[in-house]
């Protein structure tokens, strides 16, 4: 017994500093590991800013060159470049690891460059030419650019990138002399003009809140409605909630002329397989029944998708037998109850209006003329298709296939040119065009 107490007695000791080494090896393993993820992520961020300040550097000289481009041919191939560098830029801005203040404003500045070129692009391949203005943004982006690149290239050259702080956040790089980016005012869908378009499918009168939450329980009677206050944006409402009766309601009505802006309420079950045909025919006889009984006129169905318990139809207005795309409506419909429980009228809120568009140059023959011969055209119809906020183009629009692969080509009504082609992909979750 007197050996085994001795063994003990000290043998505790042992297992502490037994113990405590471990503790310690682990302690500088931990760090050592720590330390490494830290100079691969290091490595990363060093990576990223080299590739964005040489994506800098040739949009940069890609800019330059367009001063000395005197065909059509030559001014495409420079503003596809433009496009590609830009679209560069931005890929390797989003690896880094920087703080939310620094990069939002150059990602904005890069995103509207490429999107600048590519209408620009659009314009000379149609036979325009540049305007002053345009010639003019030109230059203060190639003014920009060049500081953009010296600035970047002086941060490698010296070895400065973003460098982690104690709280975990980046901090910023020093580009006070670079933040004043061009403005680009032109007919984009990233441009500072979409930005401040205001929306046309809205009477001028007003409502209050009163008015609005007057409007919204006659919509649902049944439900009892309380304020959620006003929603400040380009089409302002007023919101509206209830948890009553076993589901959750949101409803917002706008401000500018009580329309109903957006609903959506809970669905009873969790289906989200294709429906049949026959369901699907079921559902989107409620949706149009729905549609028609709330004044959206007519509309043309587009393309599905499958949720929990719900299905969404996106349906478009149609004006003299012209689908208008840019008029969209999202309505929402239960799978079990085949109730409509929700709508999204933004799109078609901020759009419709009476169109005035010429009749087409083209007819429909000449269109599928100039599709090609490897699809075959399964149905056509005249849409107005929107190519940004402010801007529509008349389009034969040709649903075609080419094996087992869908296509929707849209063929310029007054040109003839190829406005648009999108692949229609049949999904679990439903129609999705890339």
């Amino acid at each position: 017994m007197r050996v085994s107490k001795k063994i003990w007695l000290f043998g505790l000791p042992a297992i502490l500093m037994i113990g405590l080494a471990v503790m310690t090896v682990t302690f500088f393993k931990q760090r050592e590991t720590i330390a490494a993820q830290q100079r691969v992520i290091d490595a990363q961020t060093e990576s990223a800013y080299r590739a964005l300040s040489n994506d800098l550097s040739d949009l940069s000289v890609a800019l330059s060159k367009l001063e000395a481009a005197g065909t059509p041919a030559r001014l495409s191939k420079s503003f596809a470049d433009i496009r590609r560098l830009s679209a560069d830029a931005v890929r390797a801005l989003s690896l880094l690891p920087v703080s939310h203040a620094n990069d939002g404003d150059l990602m904005q500045f890069l995103t509207r460059t490429g999107d600048f070129a590519e209408t620009l692009m659009d314009r000379v391949l149609s036979g325009q030419m540049l305007s002053e203005d345009q010639l003019g943004s030109l230059s203060d982006l190639r003014a920009c650019c060049a500081s953009l690149s010296e600035a970047y290239d002086g941060d490698c050259r010296d070895g400065r990138f973003p460098q982690p702080k104690e709280d975990g956040f980046y901090a910023e790089q020093d580009e006070e002399n670079i933040t004043n980016y061009p403005s680009l005012l032109y007919d984009g869908p990233f441009s500072e003009s979409s930005e401040q378009a205001e929306p046309l499918g809205l009477p001028e009168e007003t409502v209050d809140e009163a008015n609005a939450a007057e409007l919204a329980a006659a919509l649902f009677p049944d439900r009892t409605l309380k304020p959620d206050g006003r929603t400040e944006s380009a089409i302002s409402t007023f919101d509206f909630s209830a948890d009553d009766g076993g589901s959750e309601l949101c409803v917002s009505i706008t401000e500018r002329g009580g329309l109903l802006l957006y609903f959506m309420g809970t669905p009873a079950g969790a289906k989200n397989d294709p429906p049949s045909d026959e369901e699907s025919e079921r559902l989107h006889g409620a949706a149009s029944a729905y549609l028609s009984e709330h004044g959206f006129g007519t509309m043309e169905p587009s393309y599905a998708q499958y949720y929990a318990g719900t299905v969404v139809l996106n349906y478009a207005a149609v004006q003299s037998g012209v689908i208008l795309y840019a008029d969209l409506v999202k309505v929402y419909v239960d799978r079990d109850t085949e109730e409509v429980i929700g709508l999204d009228a933004t799109n078609y809120r901020f759009h419709h209006r009476e169109r005035d568009f010429s009749d087409p140059i083209l007819t429909e023959e000449d269109a599928i003329s100039r599709l090609s011969d490897a699809l075959t055209l399964e149905h056509t119809a005249l849409a107005l298709i929107p190519k940004s906020n402010t801007r529509e183009v008349l389009c034969y629009e040709c649903k075609c296939t080419r094996g087992e692969t869908f296509f929707i080509v849209y063929i310029n009504a007054q040109s003839g040119a190829e406005e648009e082609i999108f692949e229609v992909i049949n999904s679990e979750e439903g129609d999705l065009t890339v």
